[in-house]
């Protein structure tokens, strides 16, 4: 399965999971009871913006490629198995996750999860790029992990467990 699913289709598949992010931060944003939440999902929304950015621009010098199956349906598996691994289906539903949210806390659980799916999808990536490209992804797959870290603290912070 390897060479079936090649860097662009996981480039685009990053640019919706980056935009849904965007969007889903956006909303926290203005949505968010404590200040503190409300400036990290700011922050975290200018970030998931440049890194949709990022993505767009490689995506366009990578160009479409037409993957070859060993079996019928193979590259759709593939595809659904990835897609499974993404947090928000779109823009609308990432944005609605963020204003239904009960509490900040339950806020950044959806959040906690969203990094986490994304994560998945950078390794994956890096599985199908260049040596030349990993800096990229690298870089990337680094500020999502400072997310990571930024939101669990704010998660333990929300919930009394400085």
């Amino acid at each position: 399965m390897a060479n079936l699913f090649v860097a662009s289709e996981i480039v685009a598949m990053n640019v919706t999971e980056e935009r849904n992010g965007y969007e889903f931060y956006k909303a926290l944003a203005a949505t968010a009871k404590t200040q503190k939440l409300r400036e990290a999902a700011r922050r975290i929304a200018e970030q998931e913006k440049r890194h949709e950015e990022r993505f767009r621009r490689w995506l366009d010098e990578l160009g479409e490629h037409q993957p070859t199956e060993s079996y019928p349906g193979e590259y759709d598996a593939y595809v659904k198995a990835l897609l499974s691994n993404t947090t928000f289906t779109d823009e609308e539903a990432a944005r609605k996750a963020a204003e239904g949210a009960e509490t900040d806390a339950r806020a950044v659980e959806i959040a906690l999860q969203m990094e986490k799916n994304t994560l998945l999808l950078l390794q994956e990536l890096r599985k199908h790029i260049p040596e030349k490209d990993l800096k990229l992804v690298d870089e990337t797959v680094r500020e999502e992990e400072d997310h990571l870290v930024e939101l669990s603290q704010l998660k333990d912070e929300l919930q009394g467990k400085n």
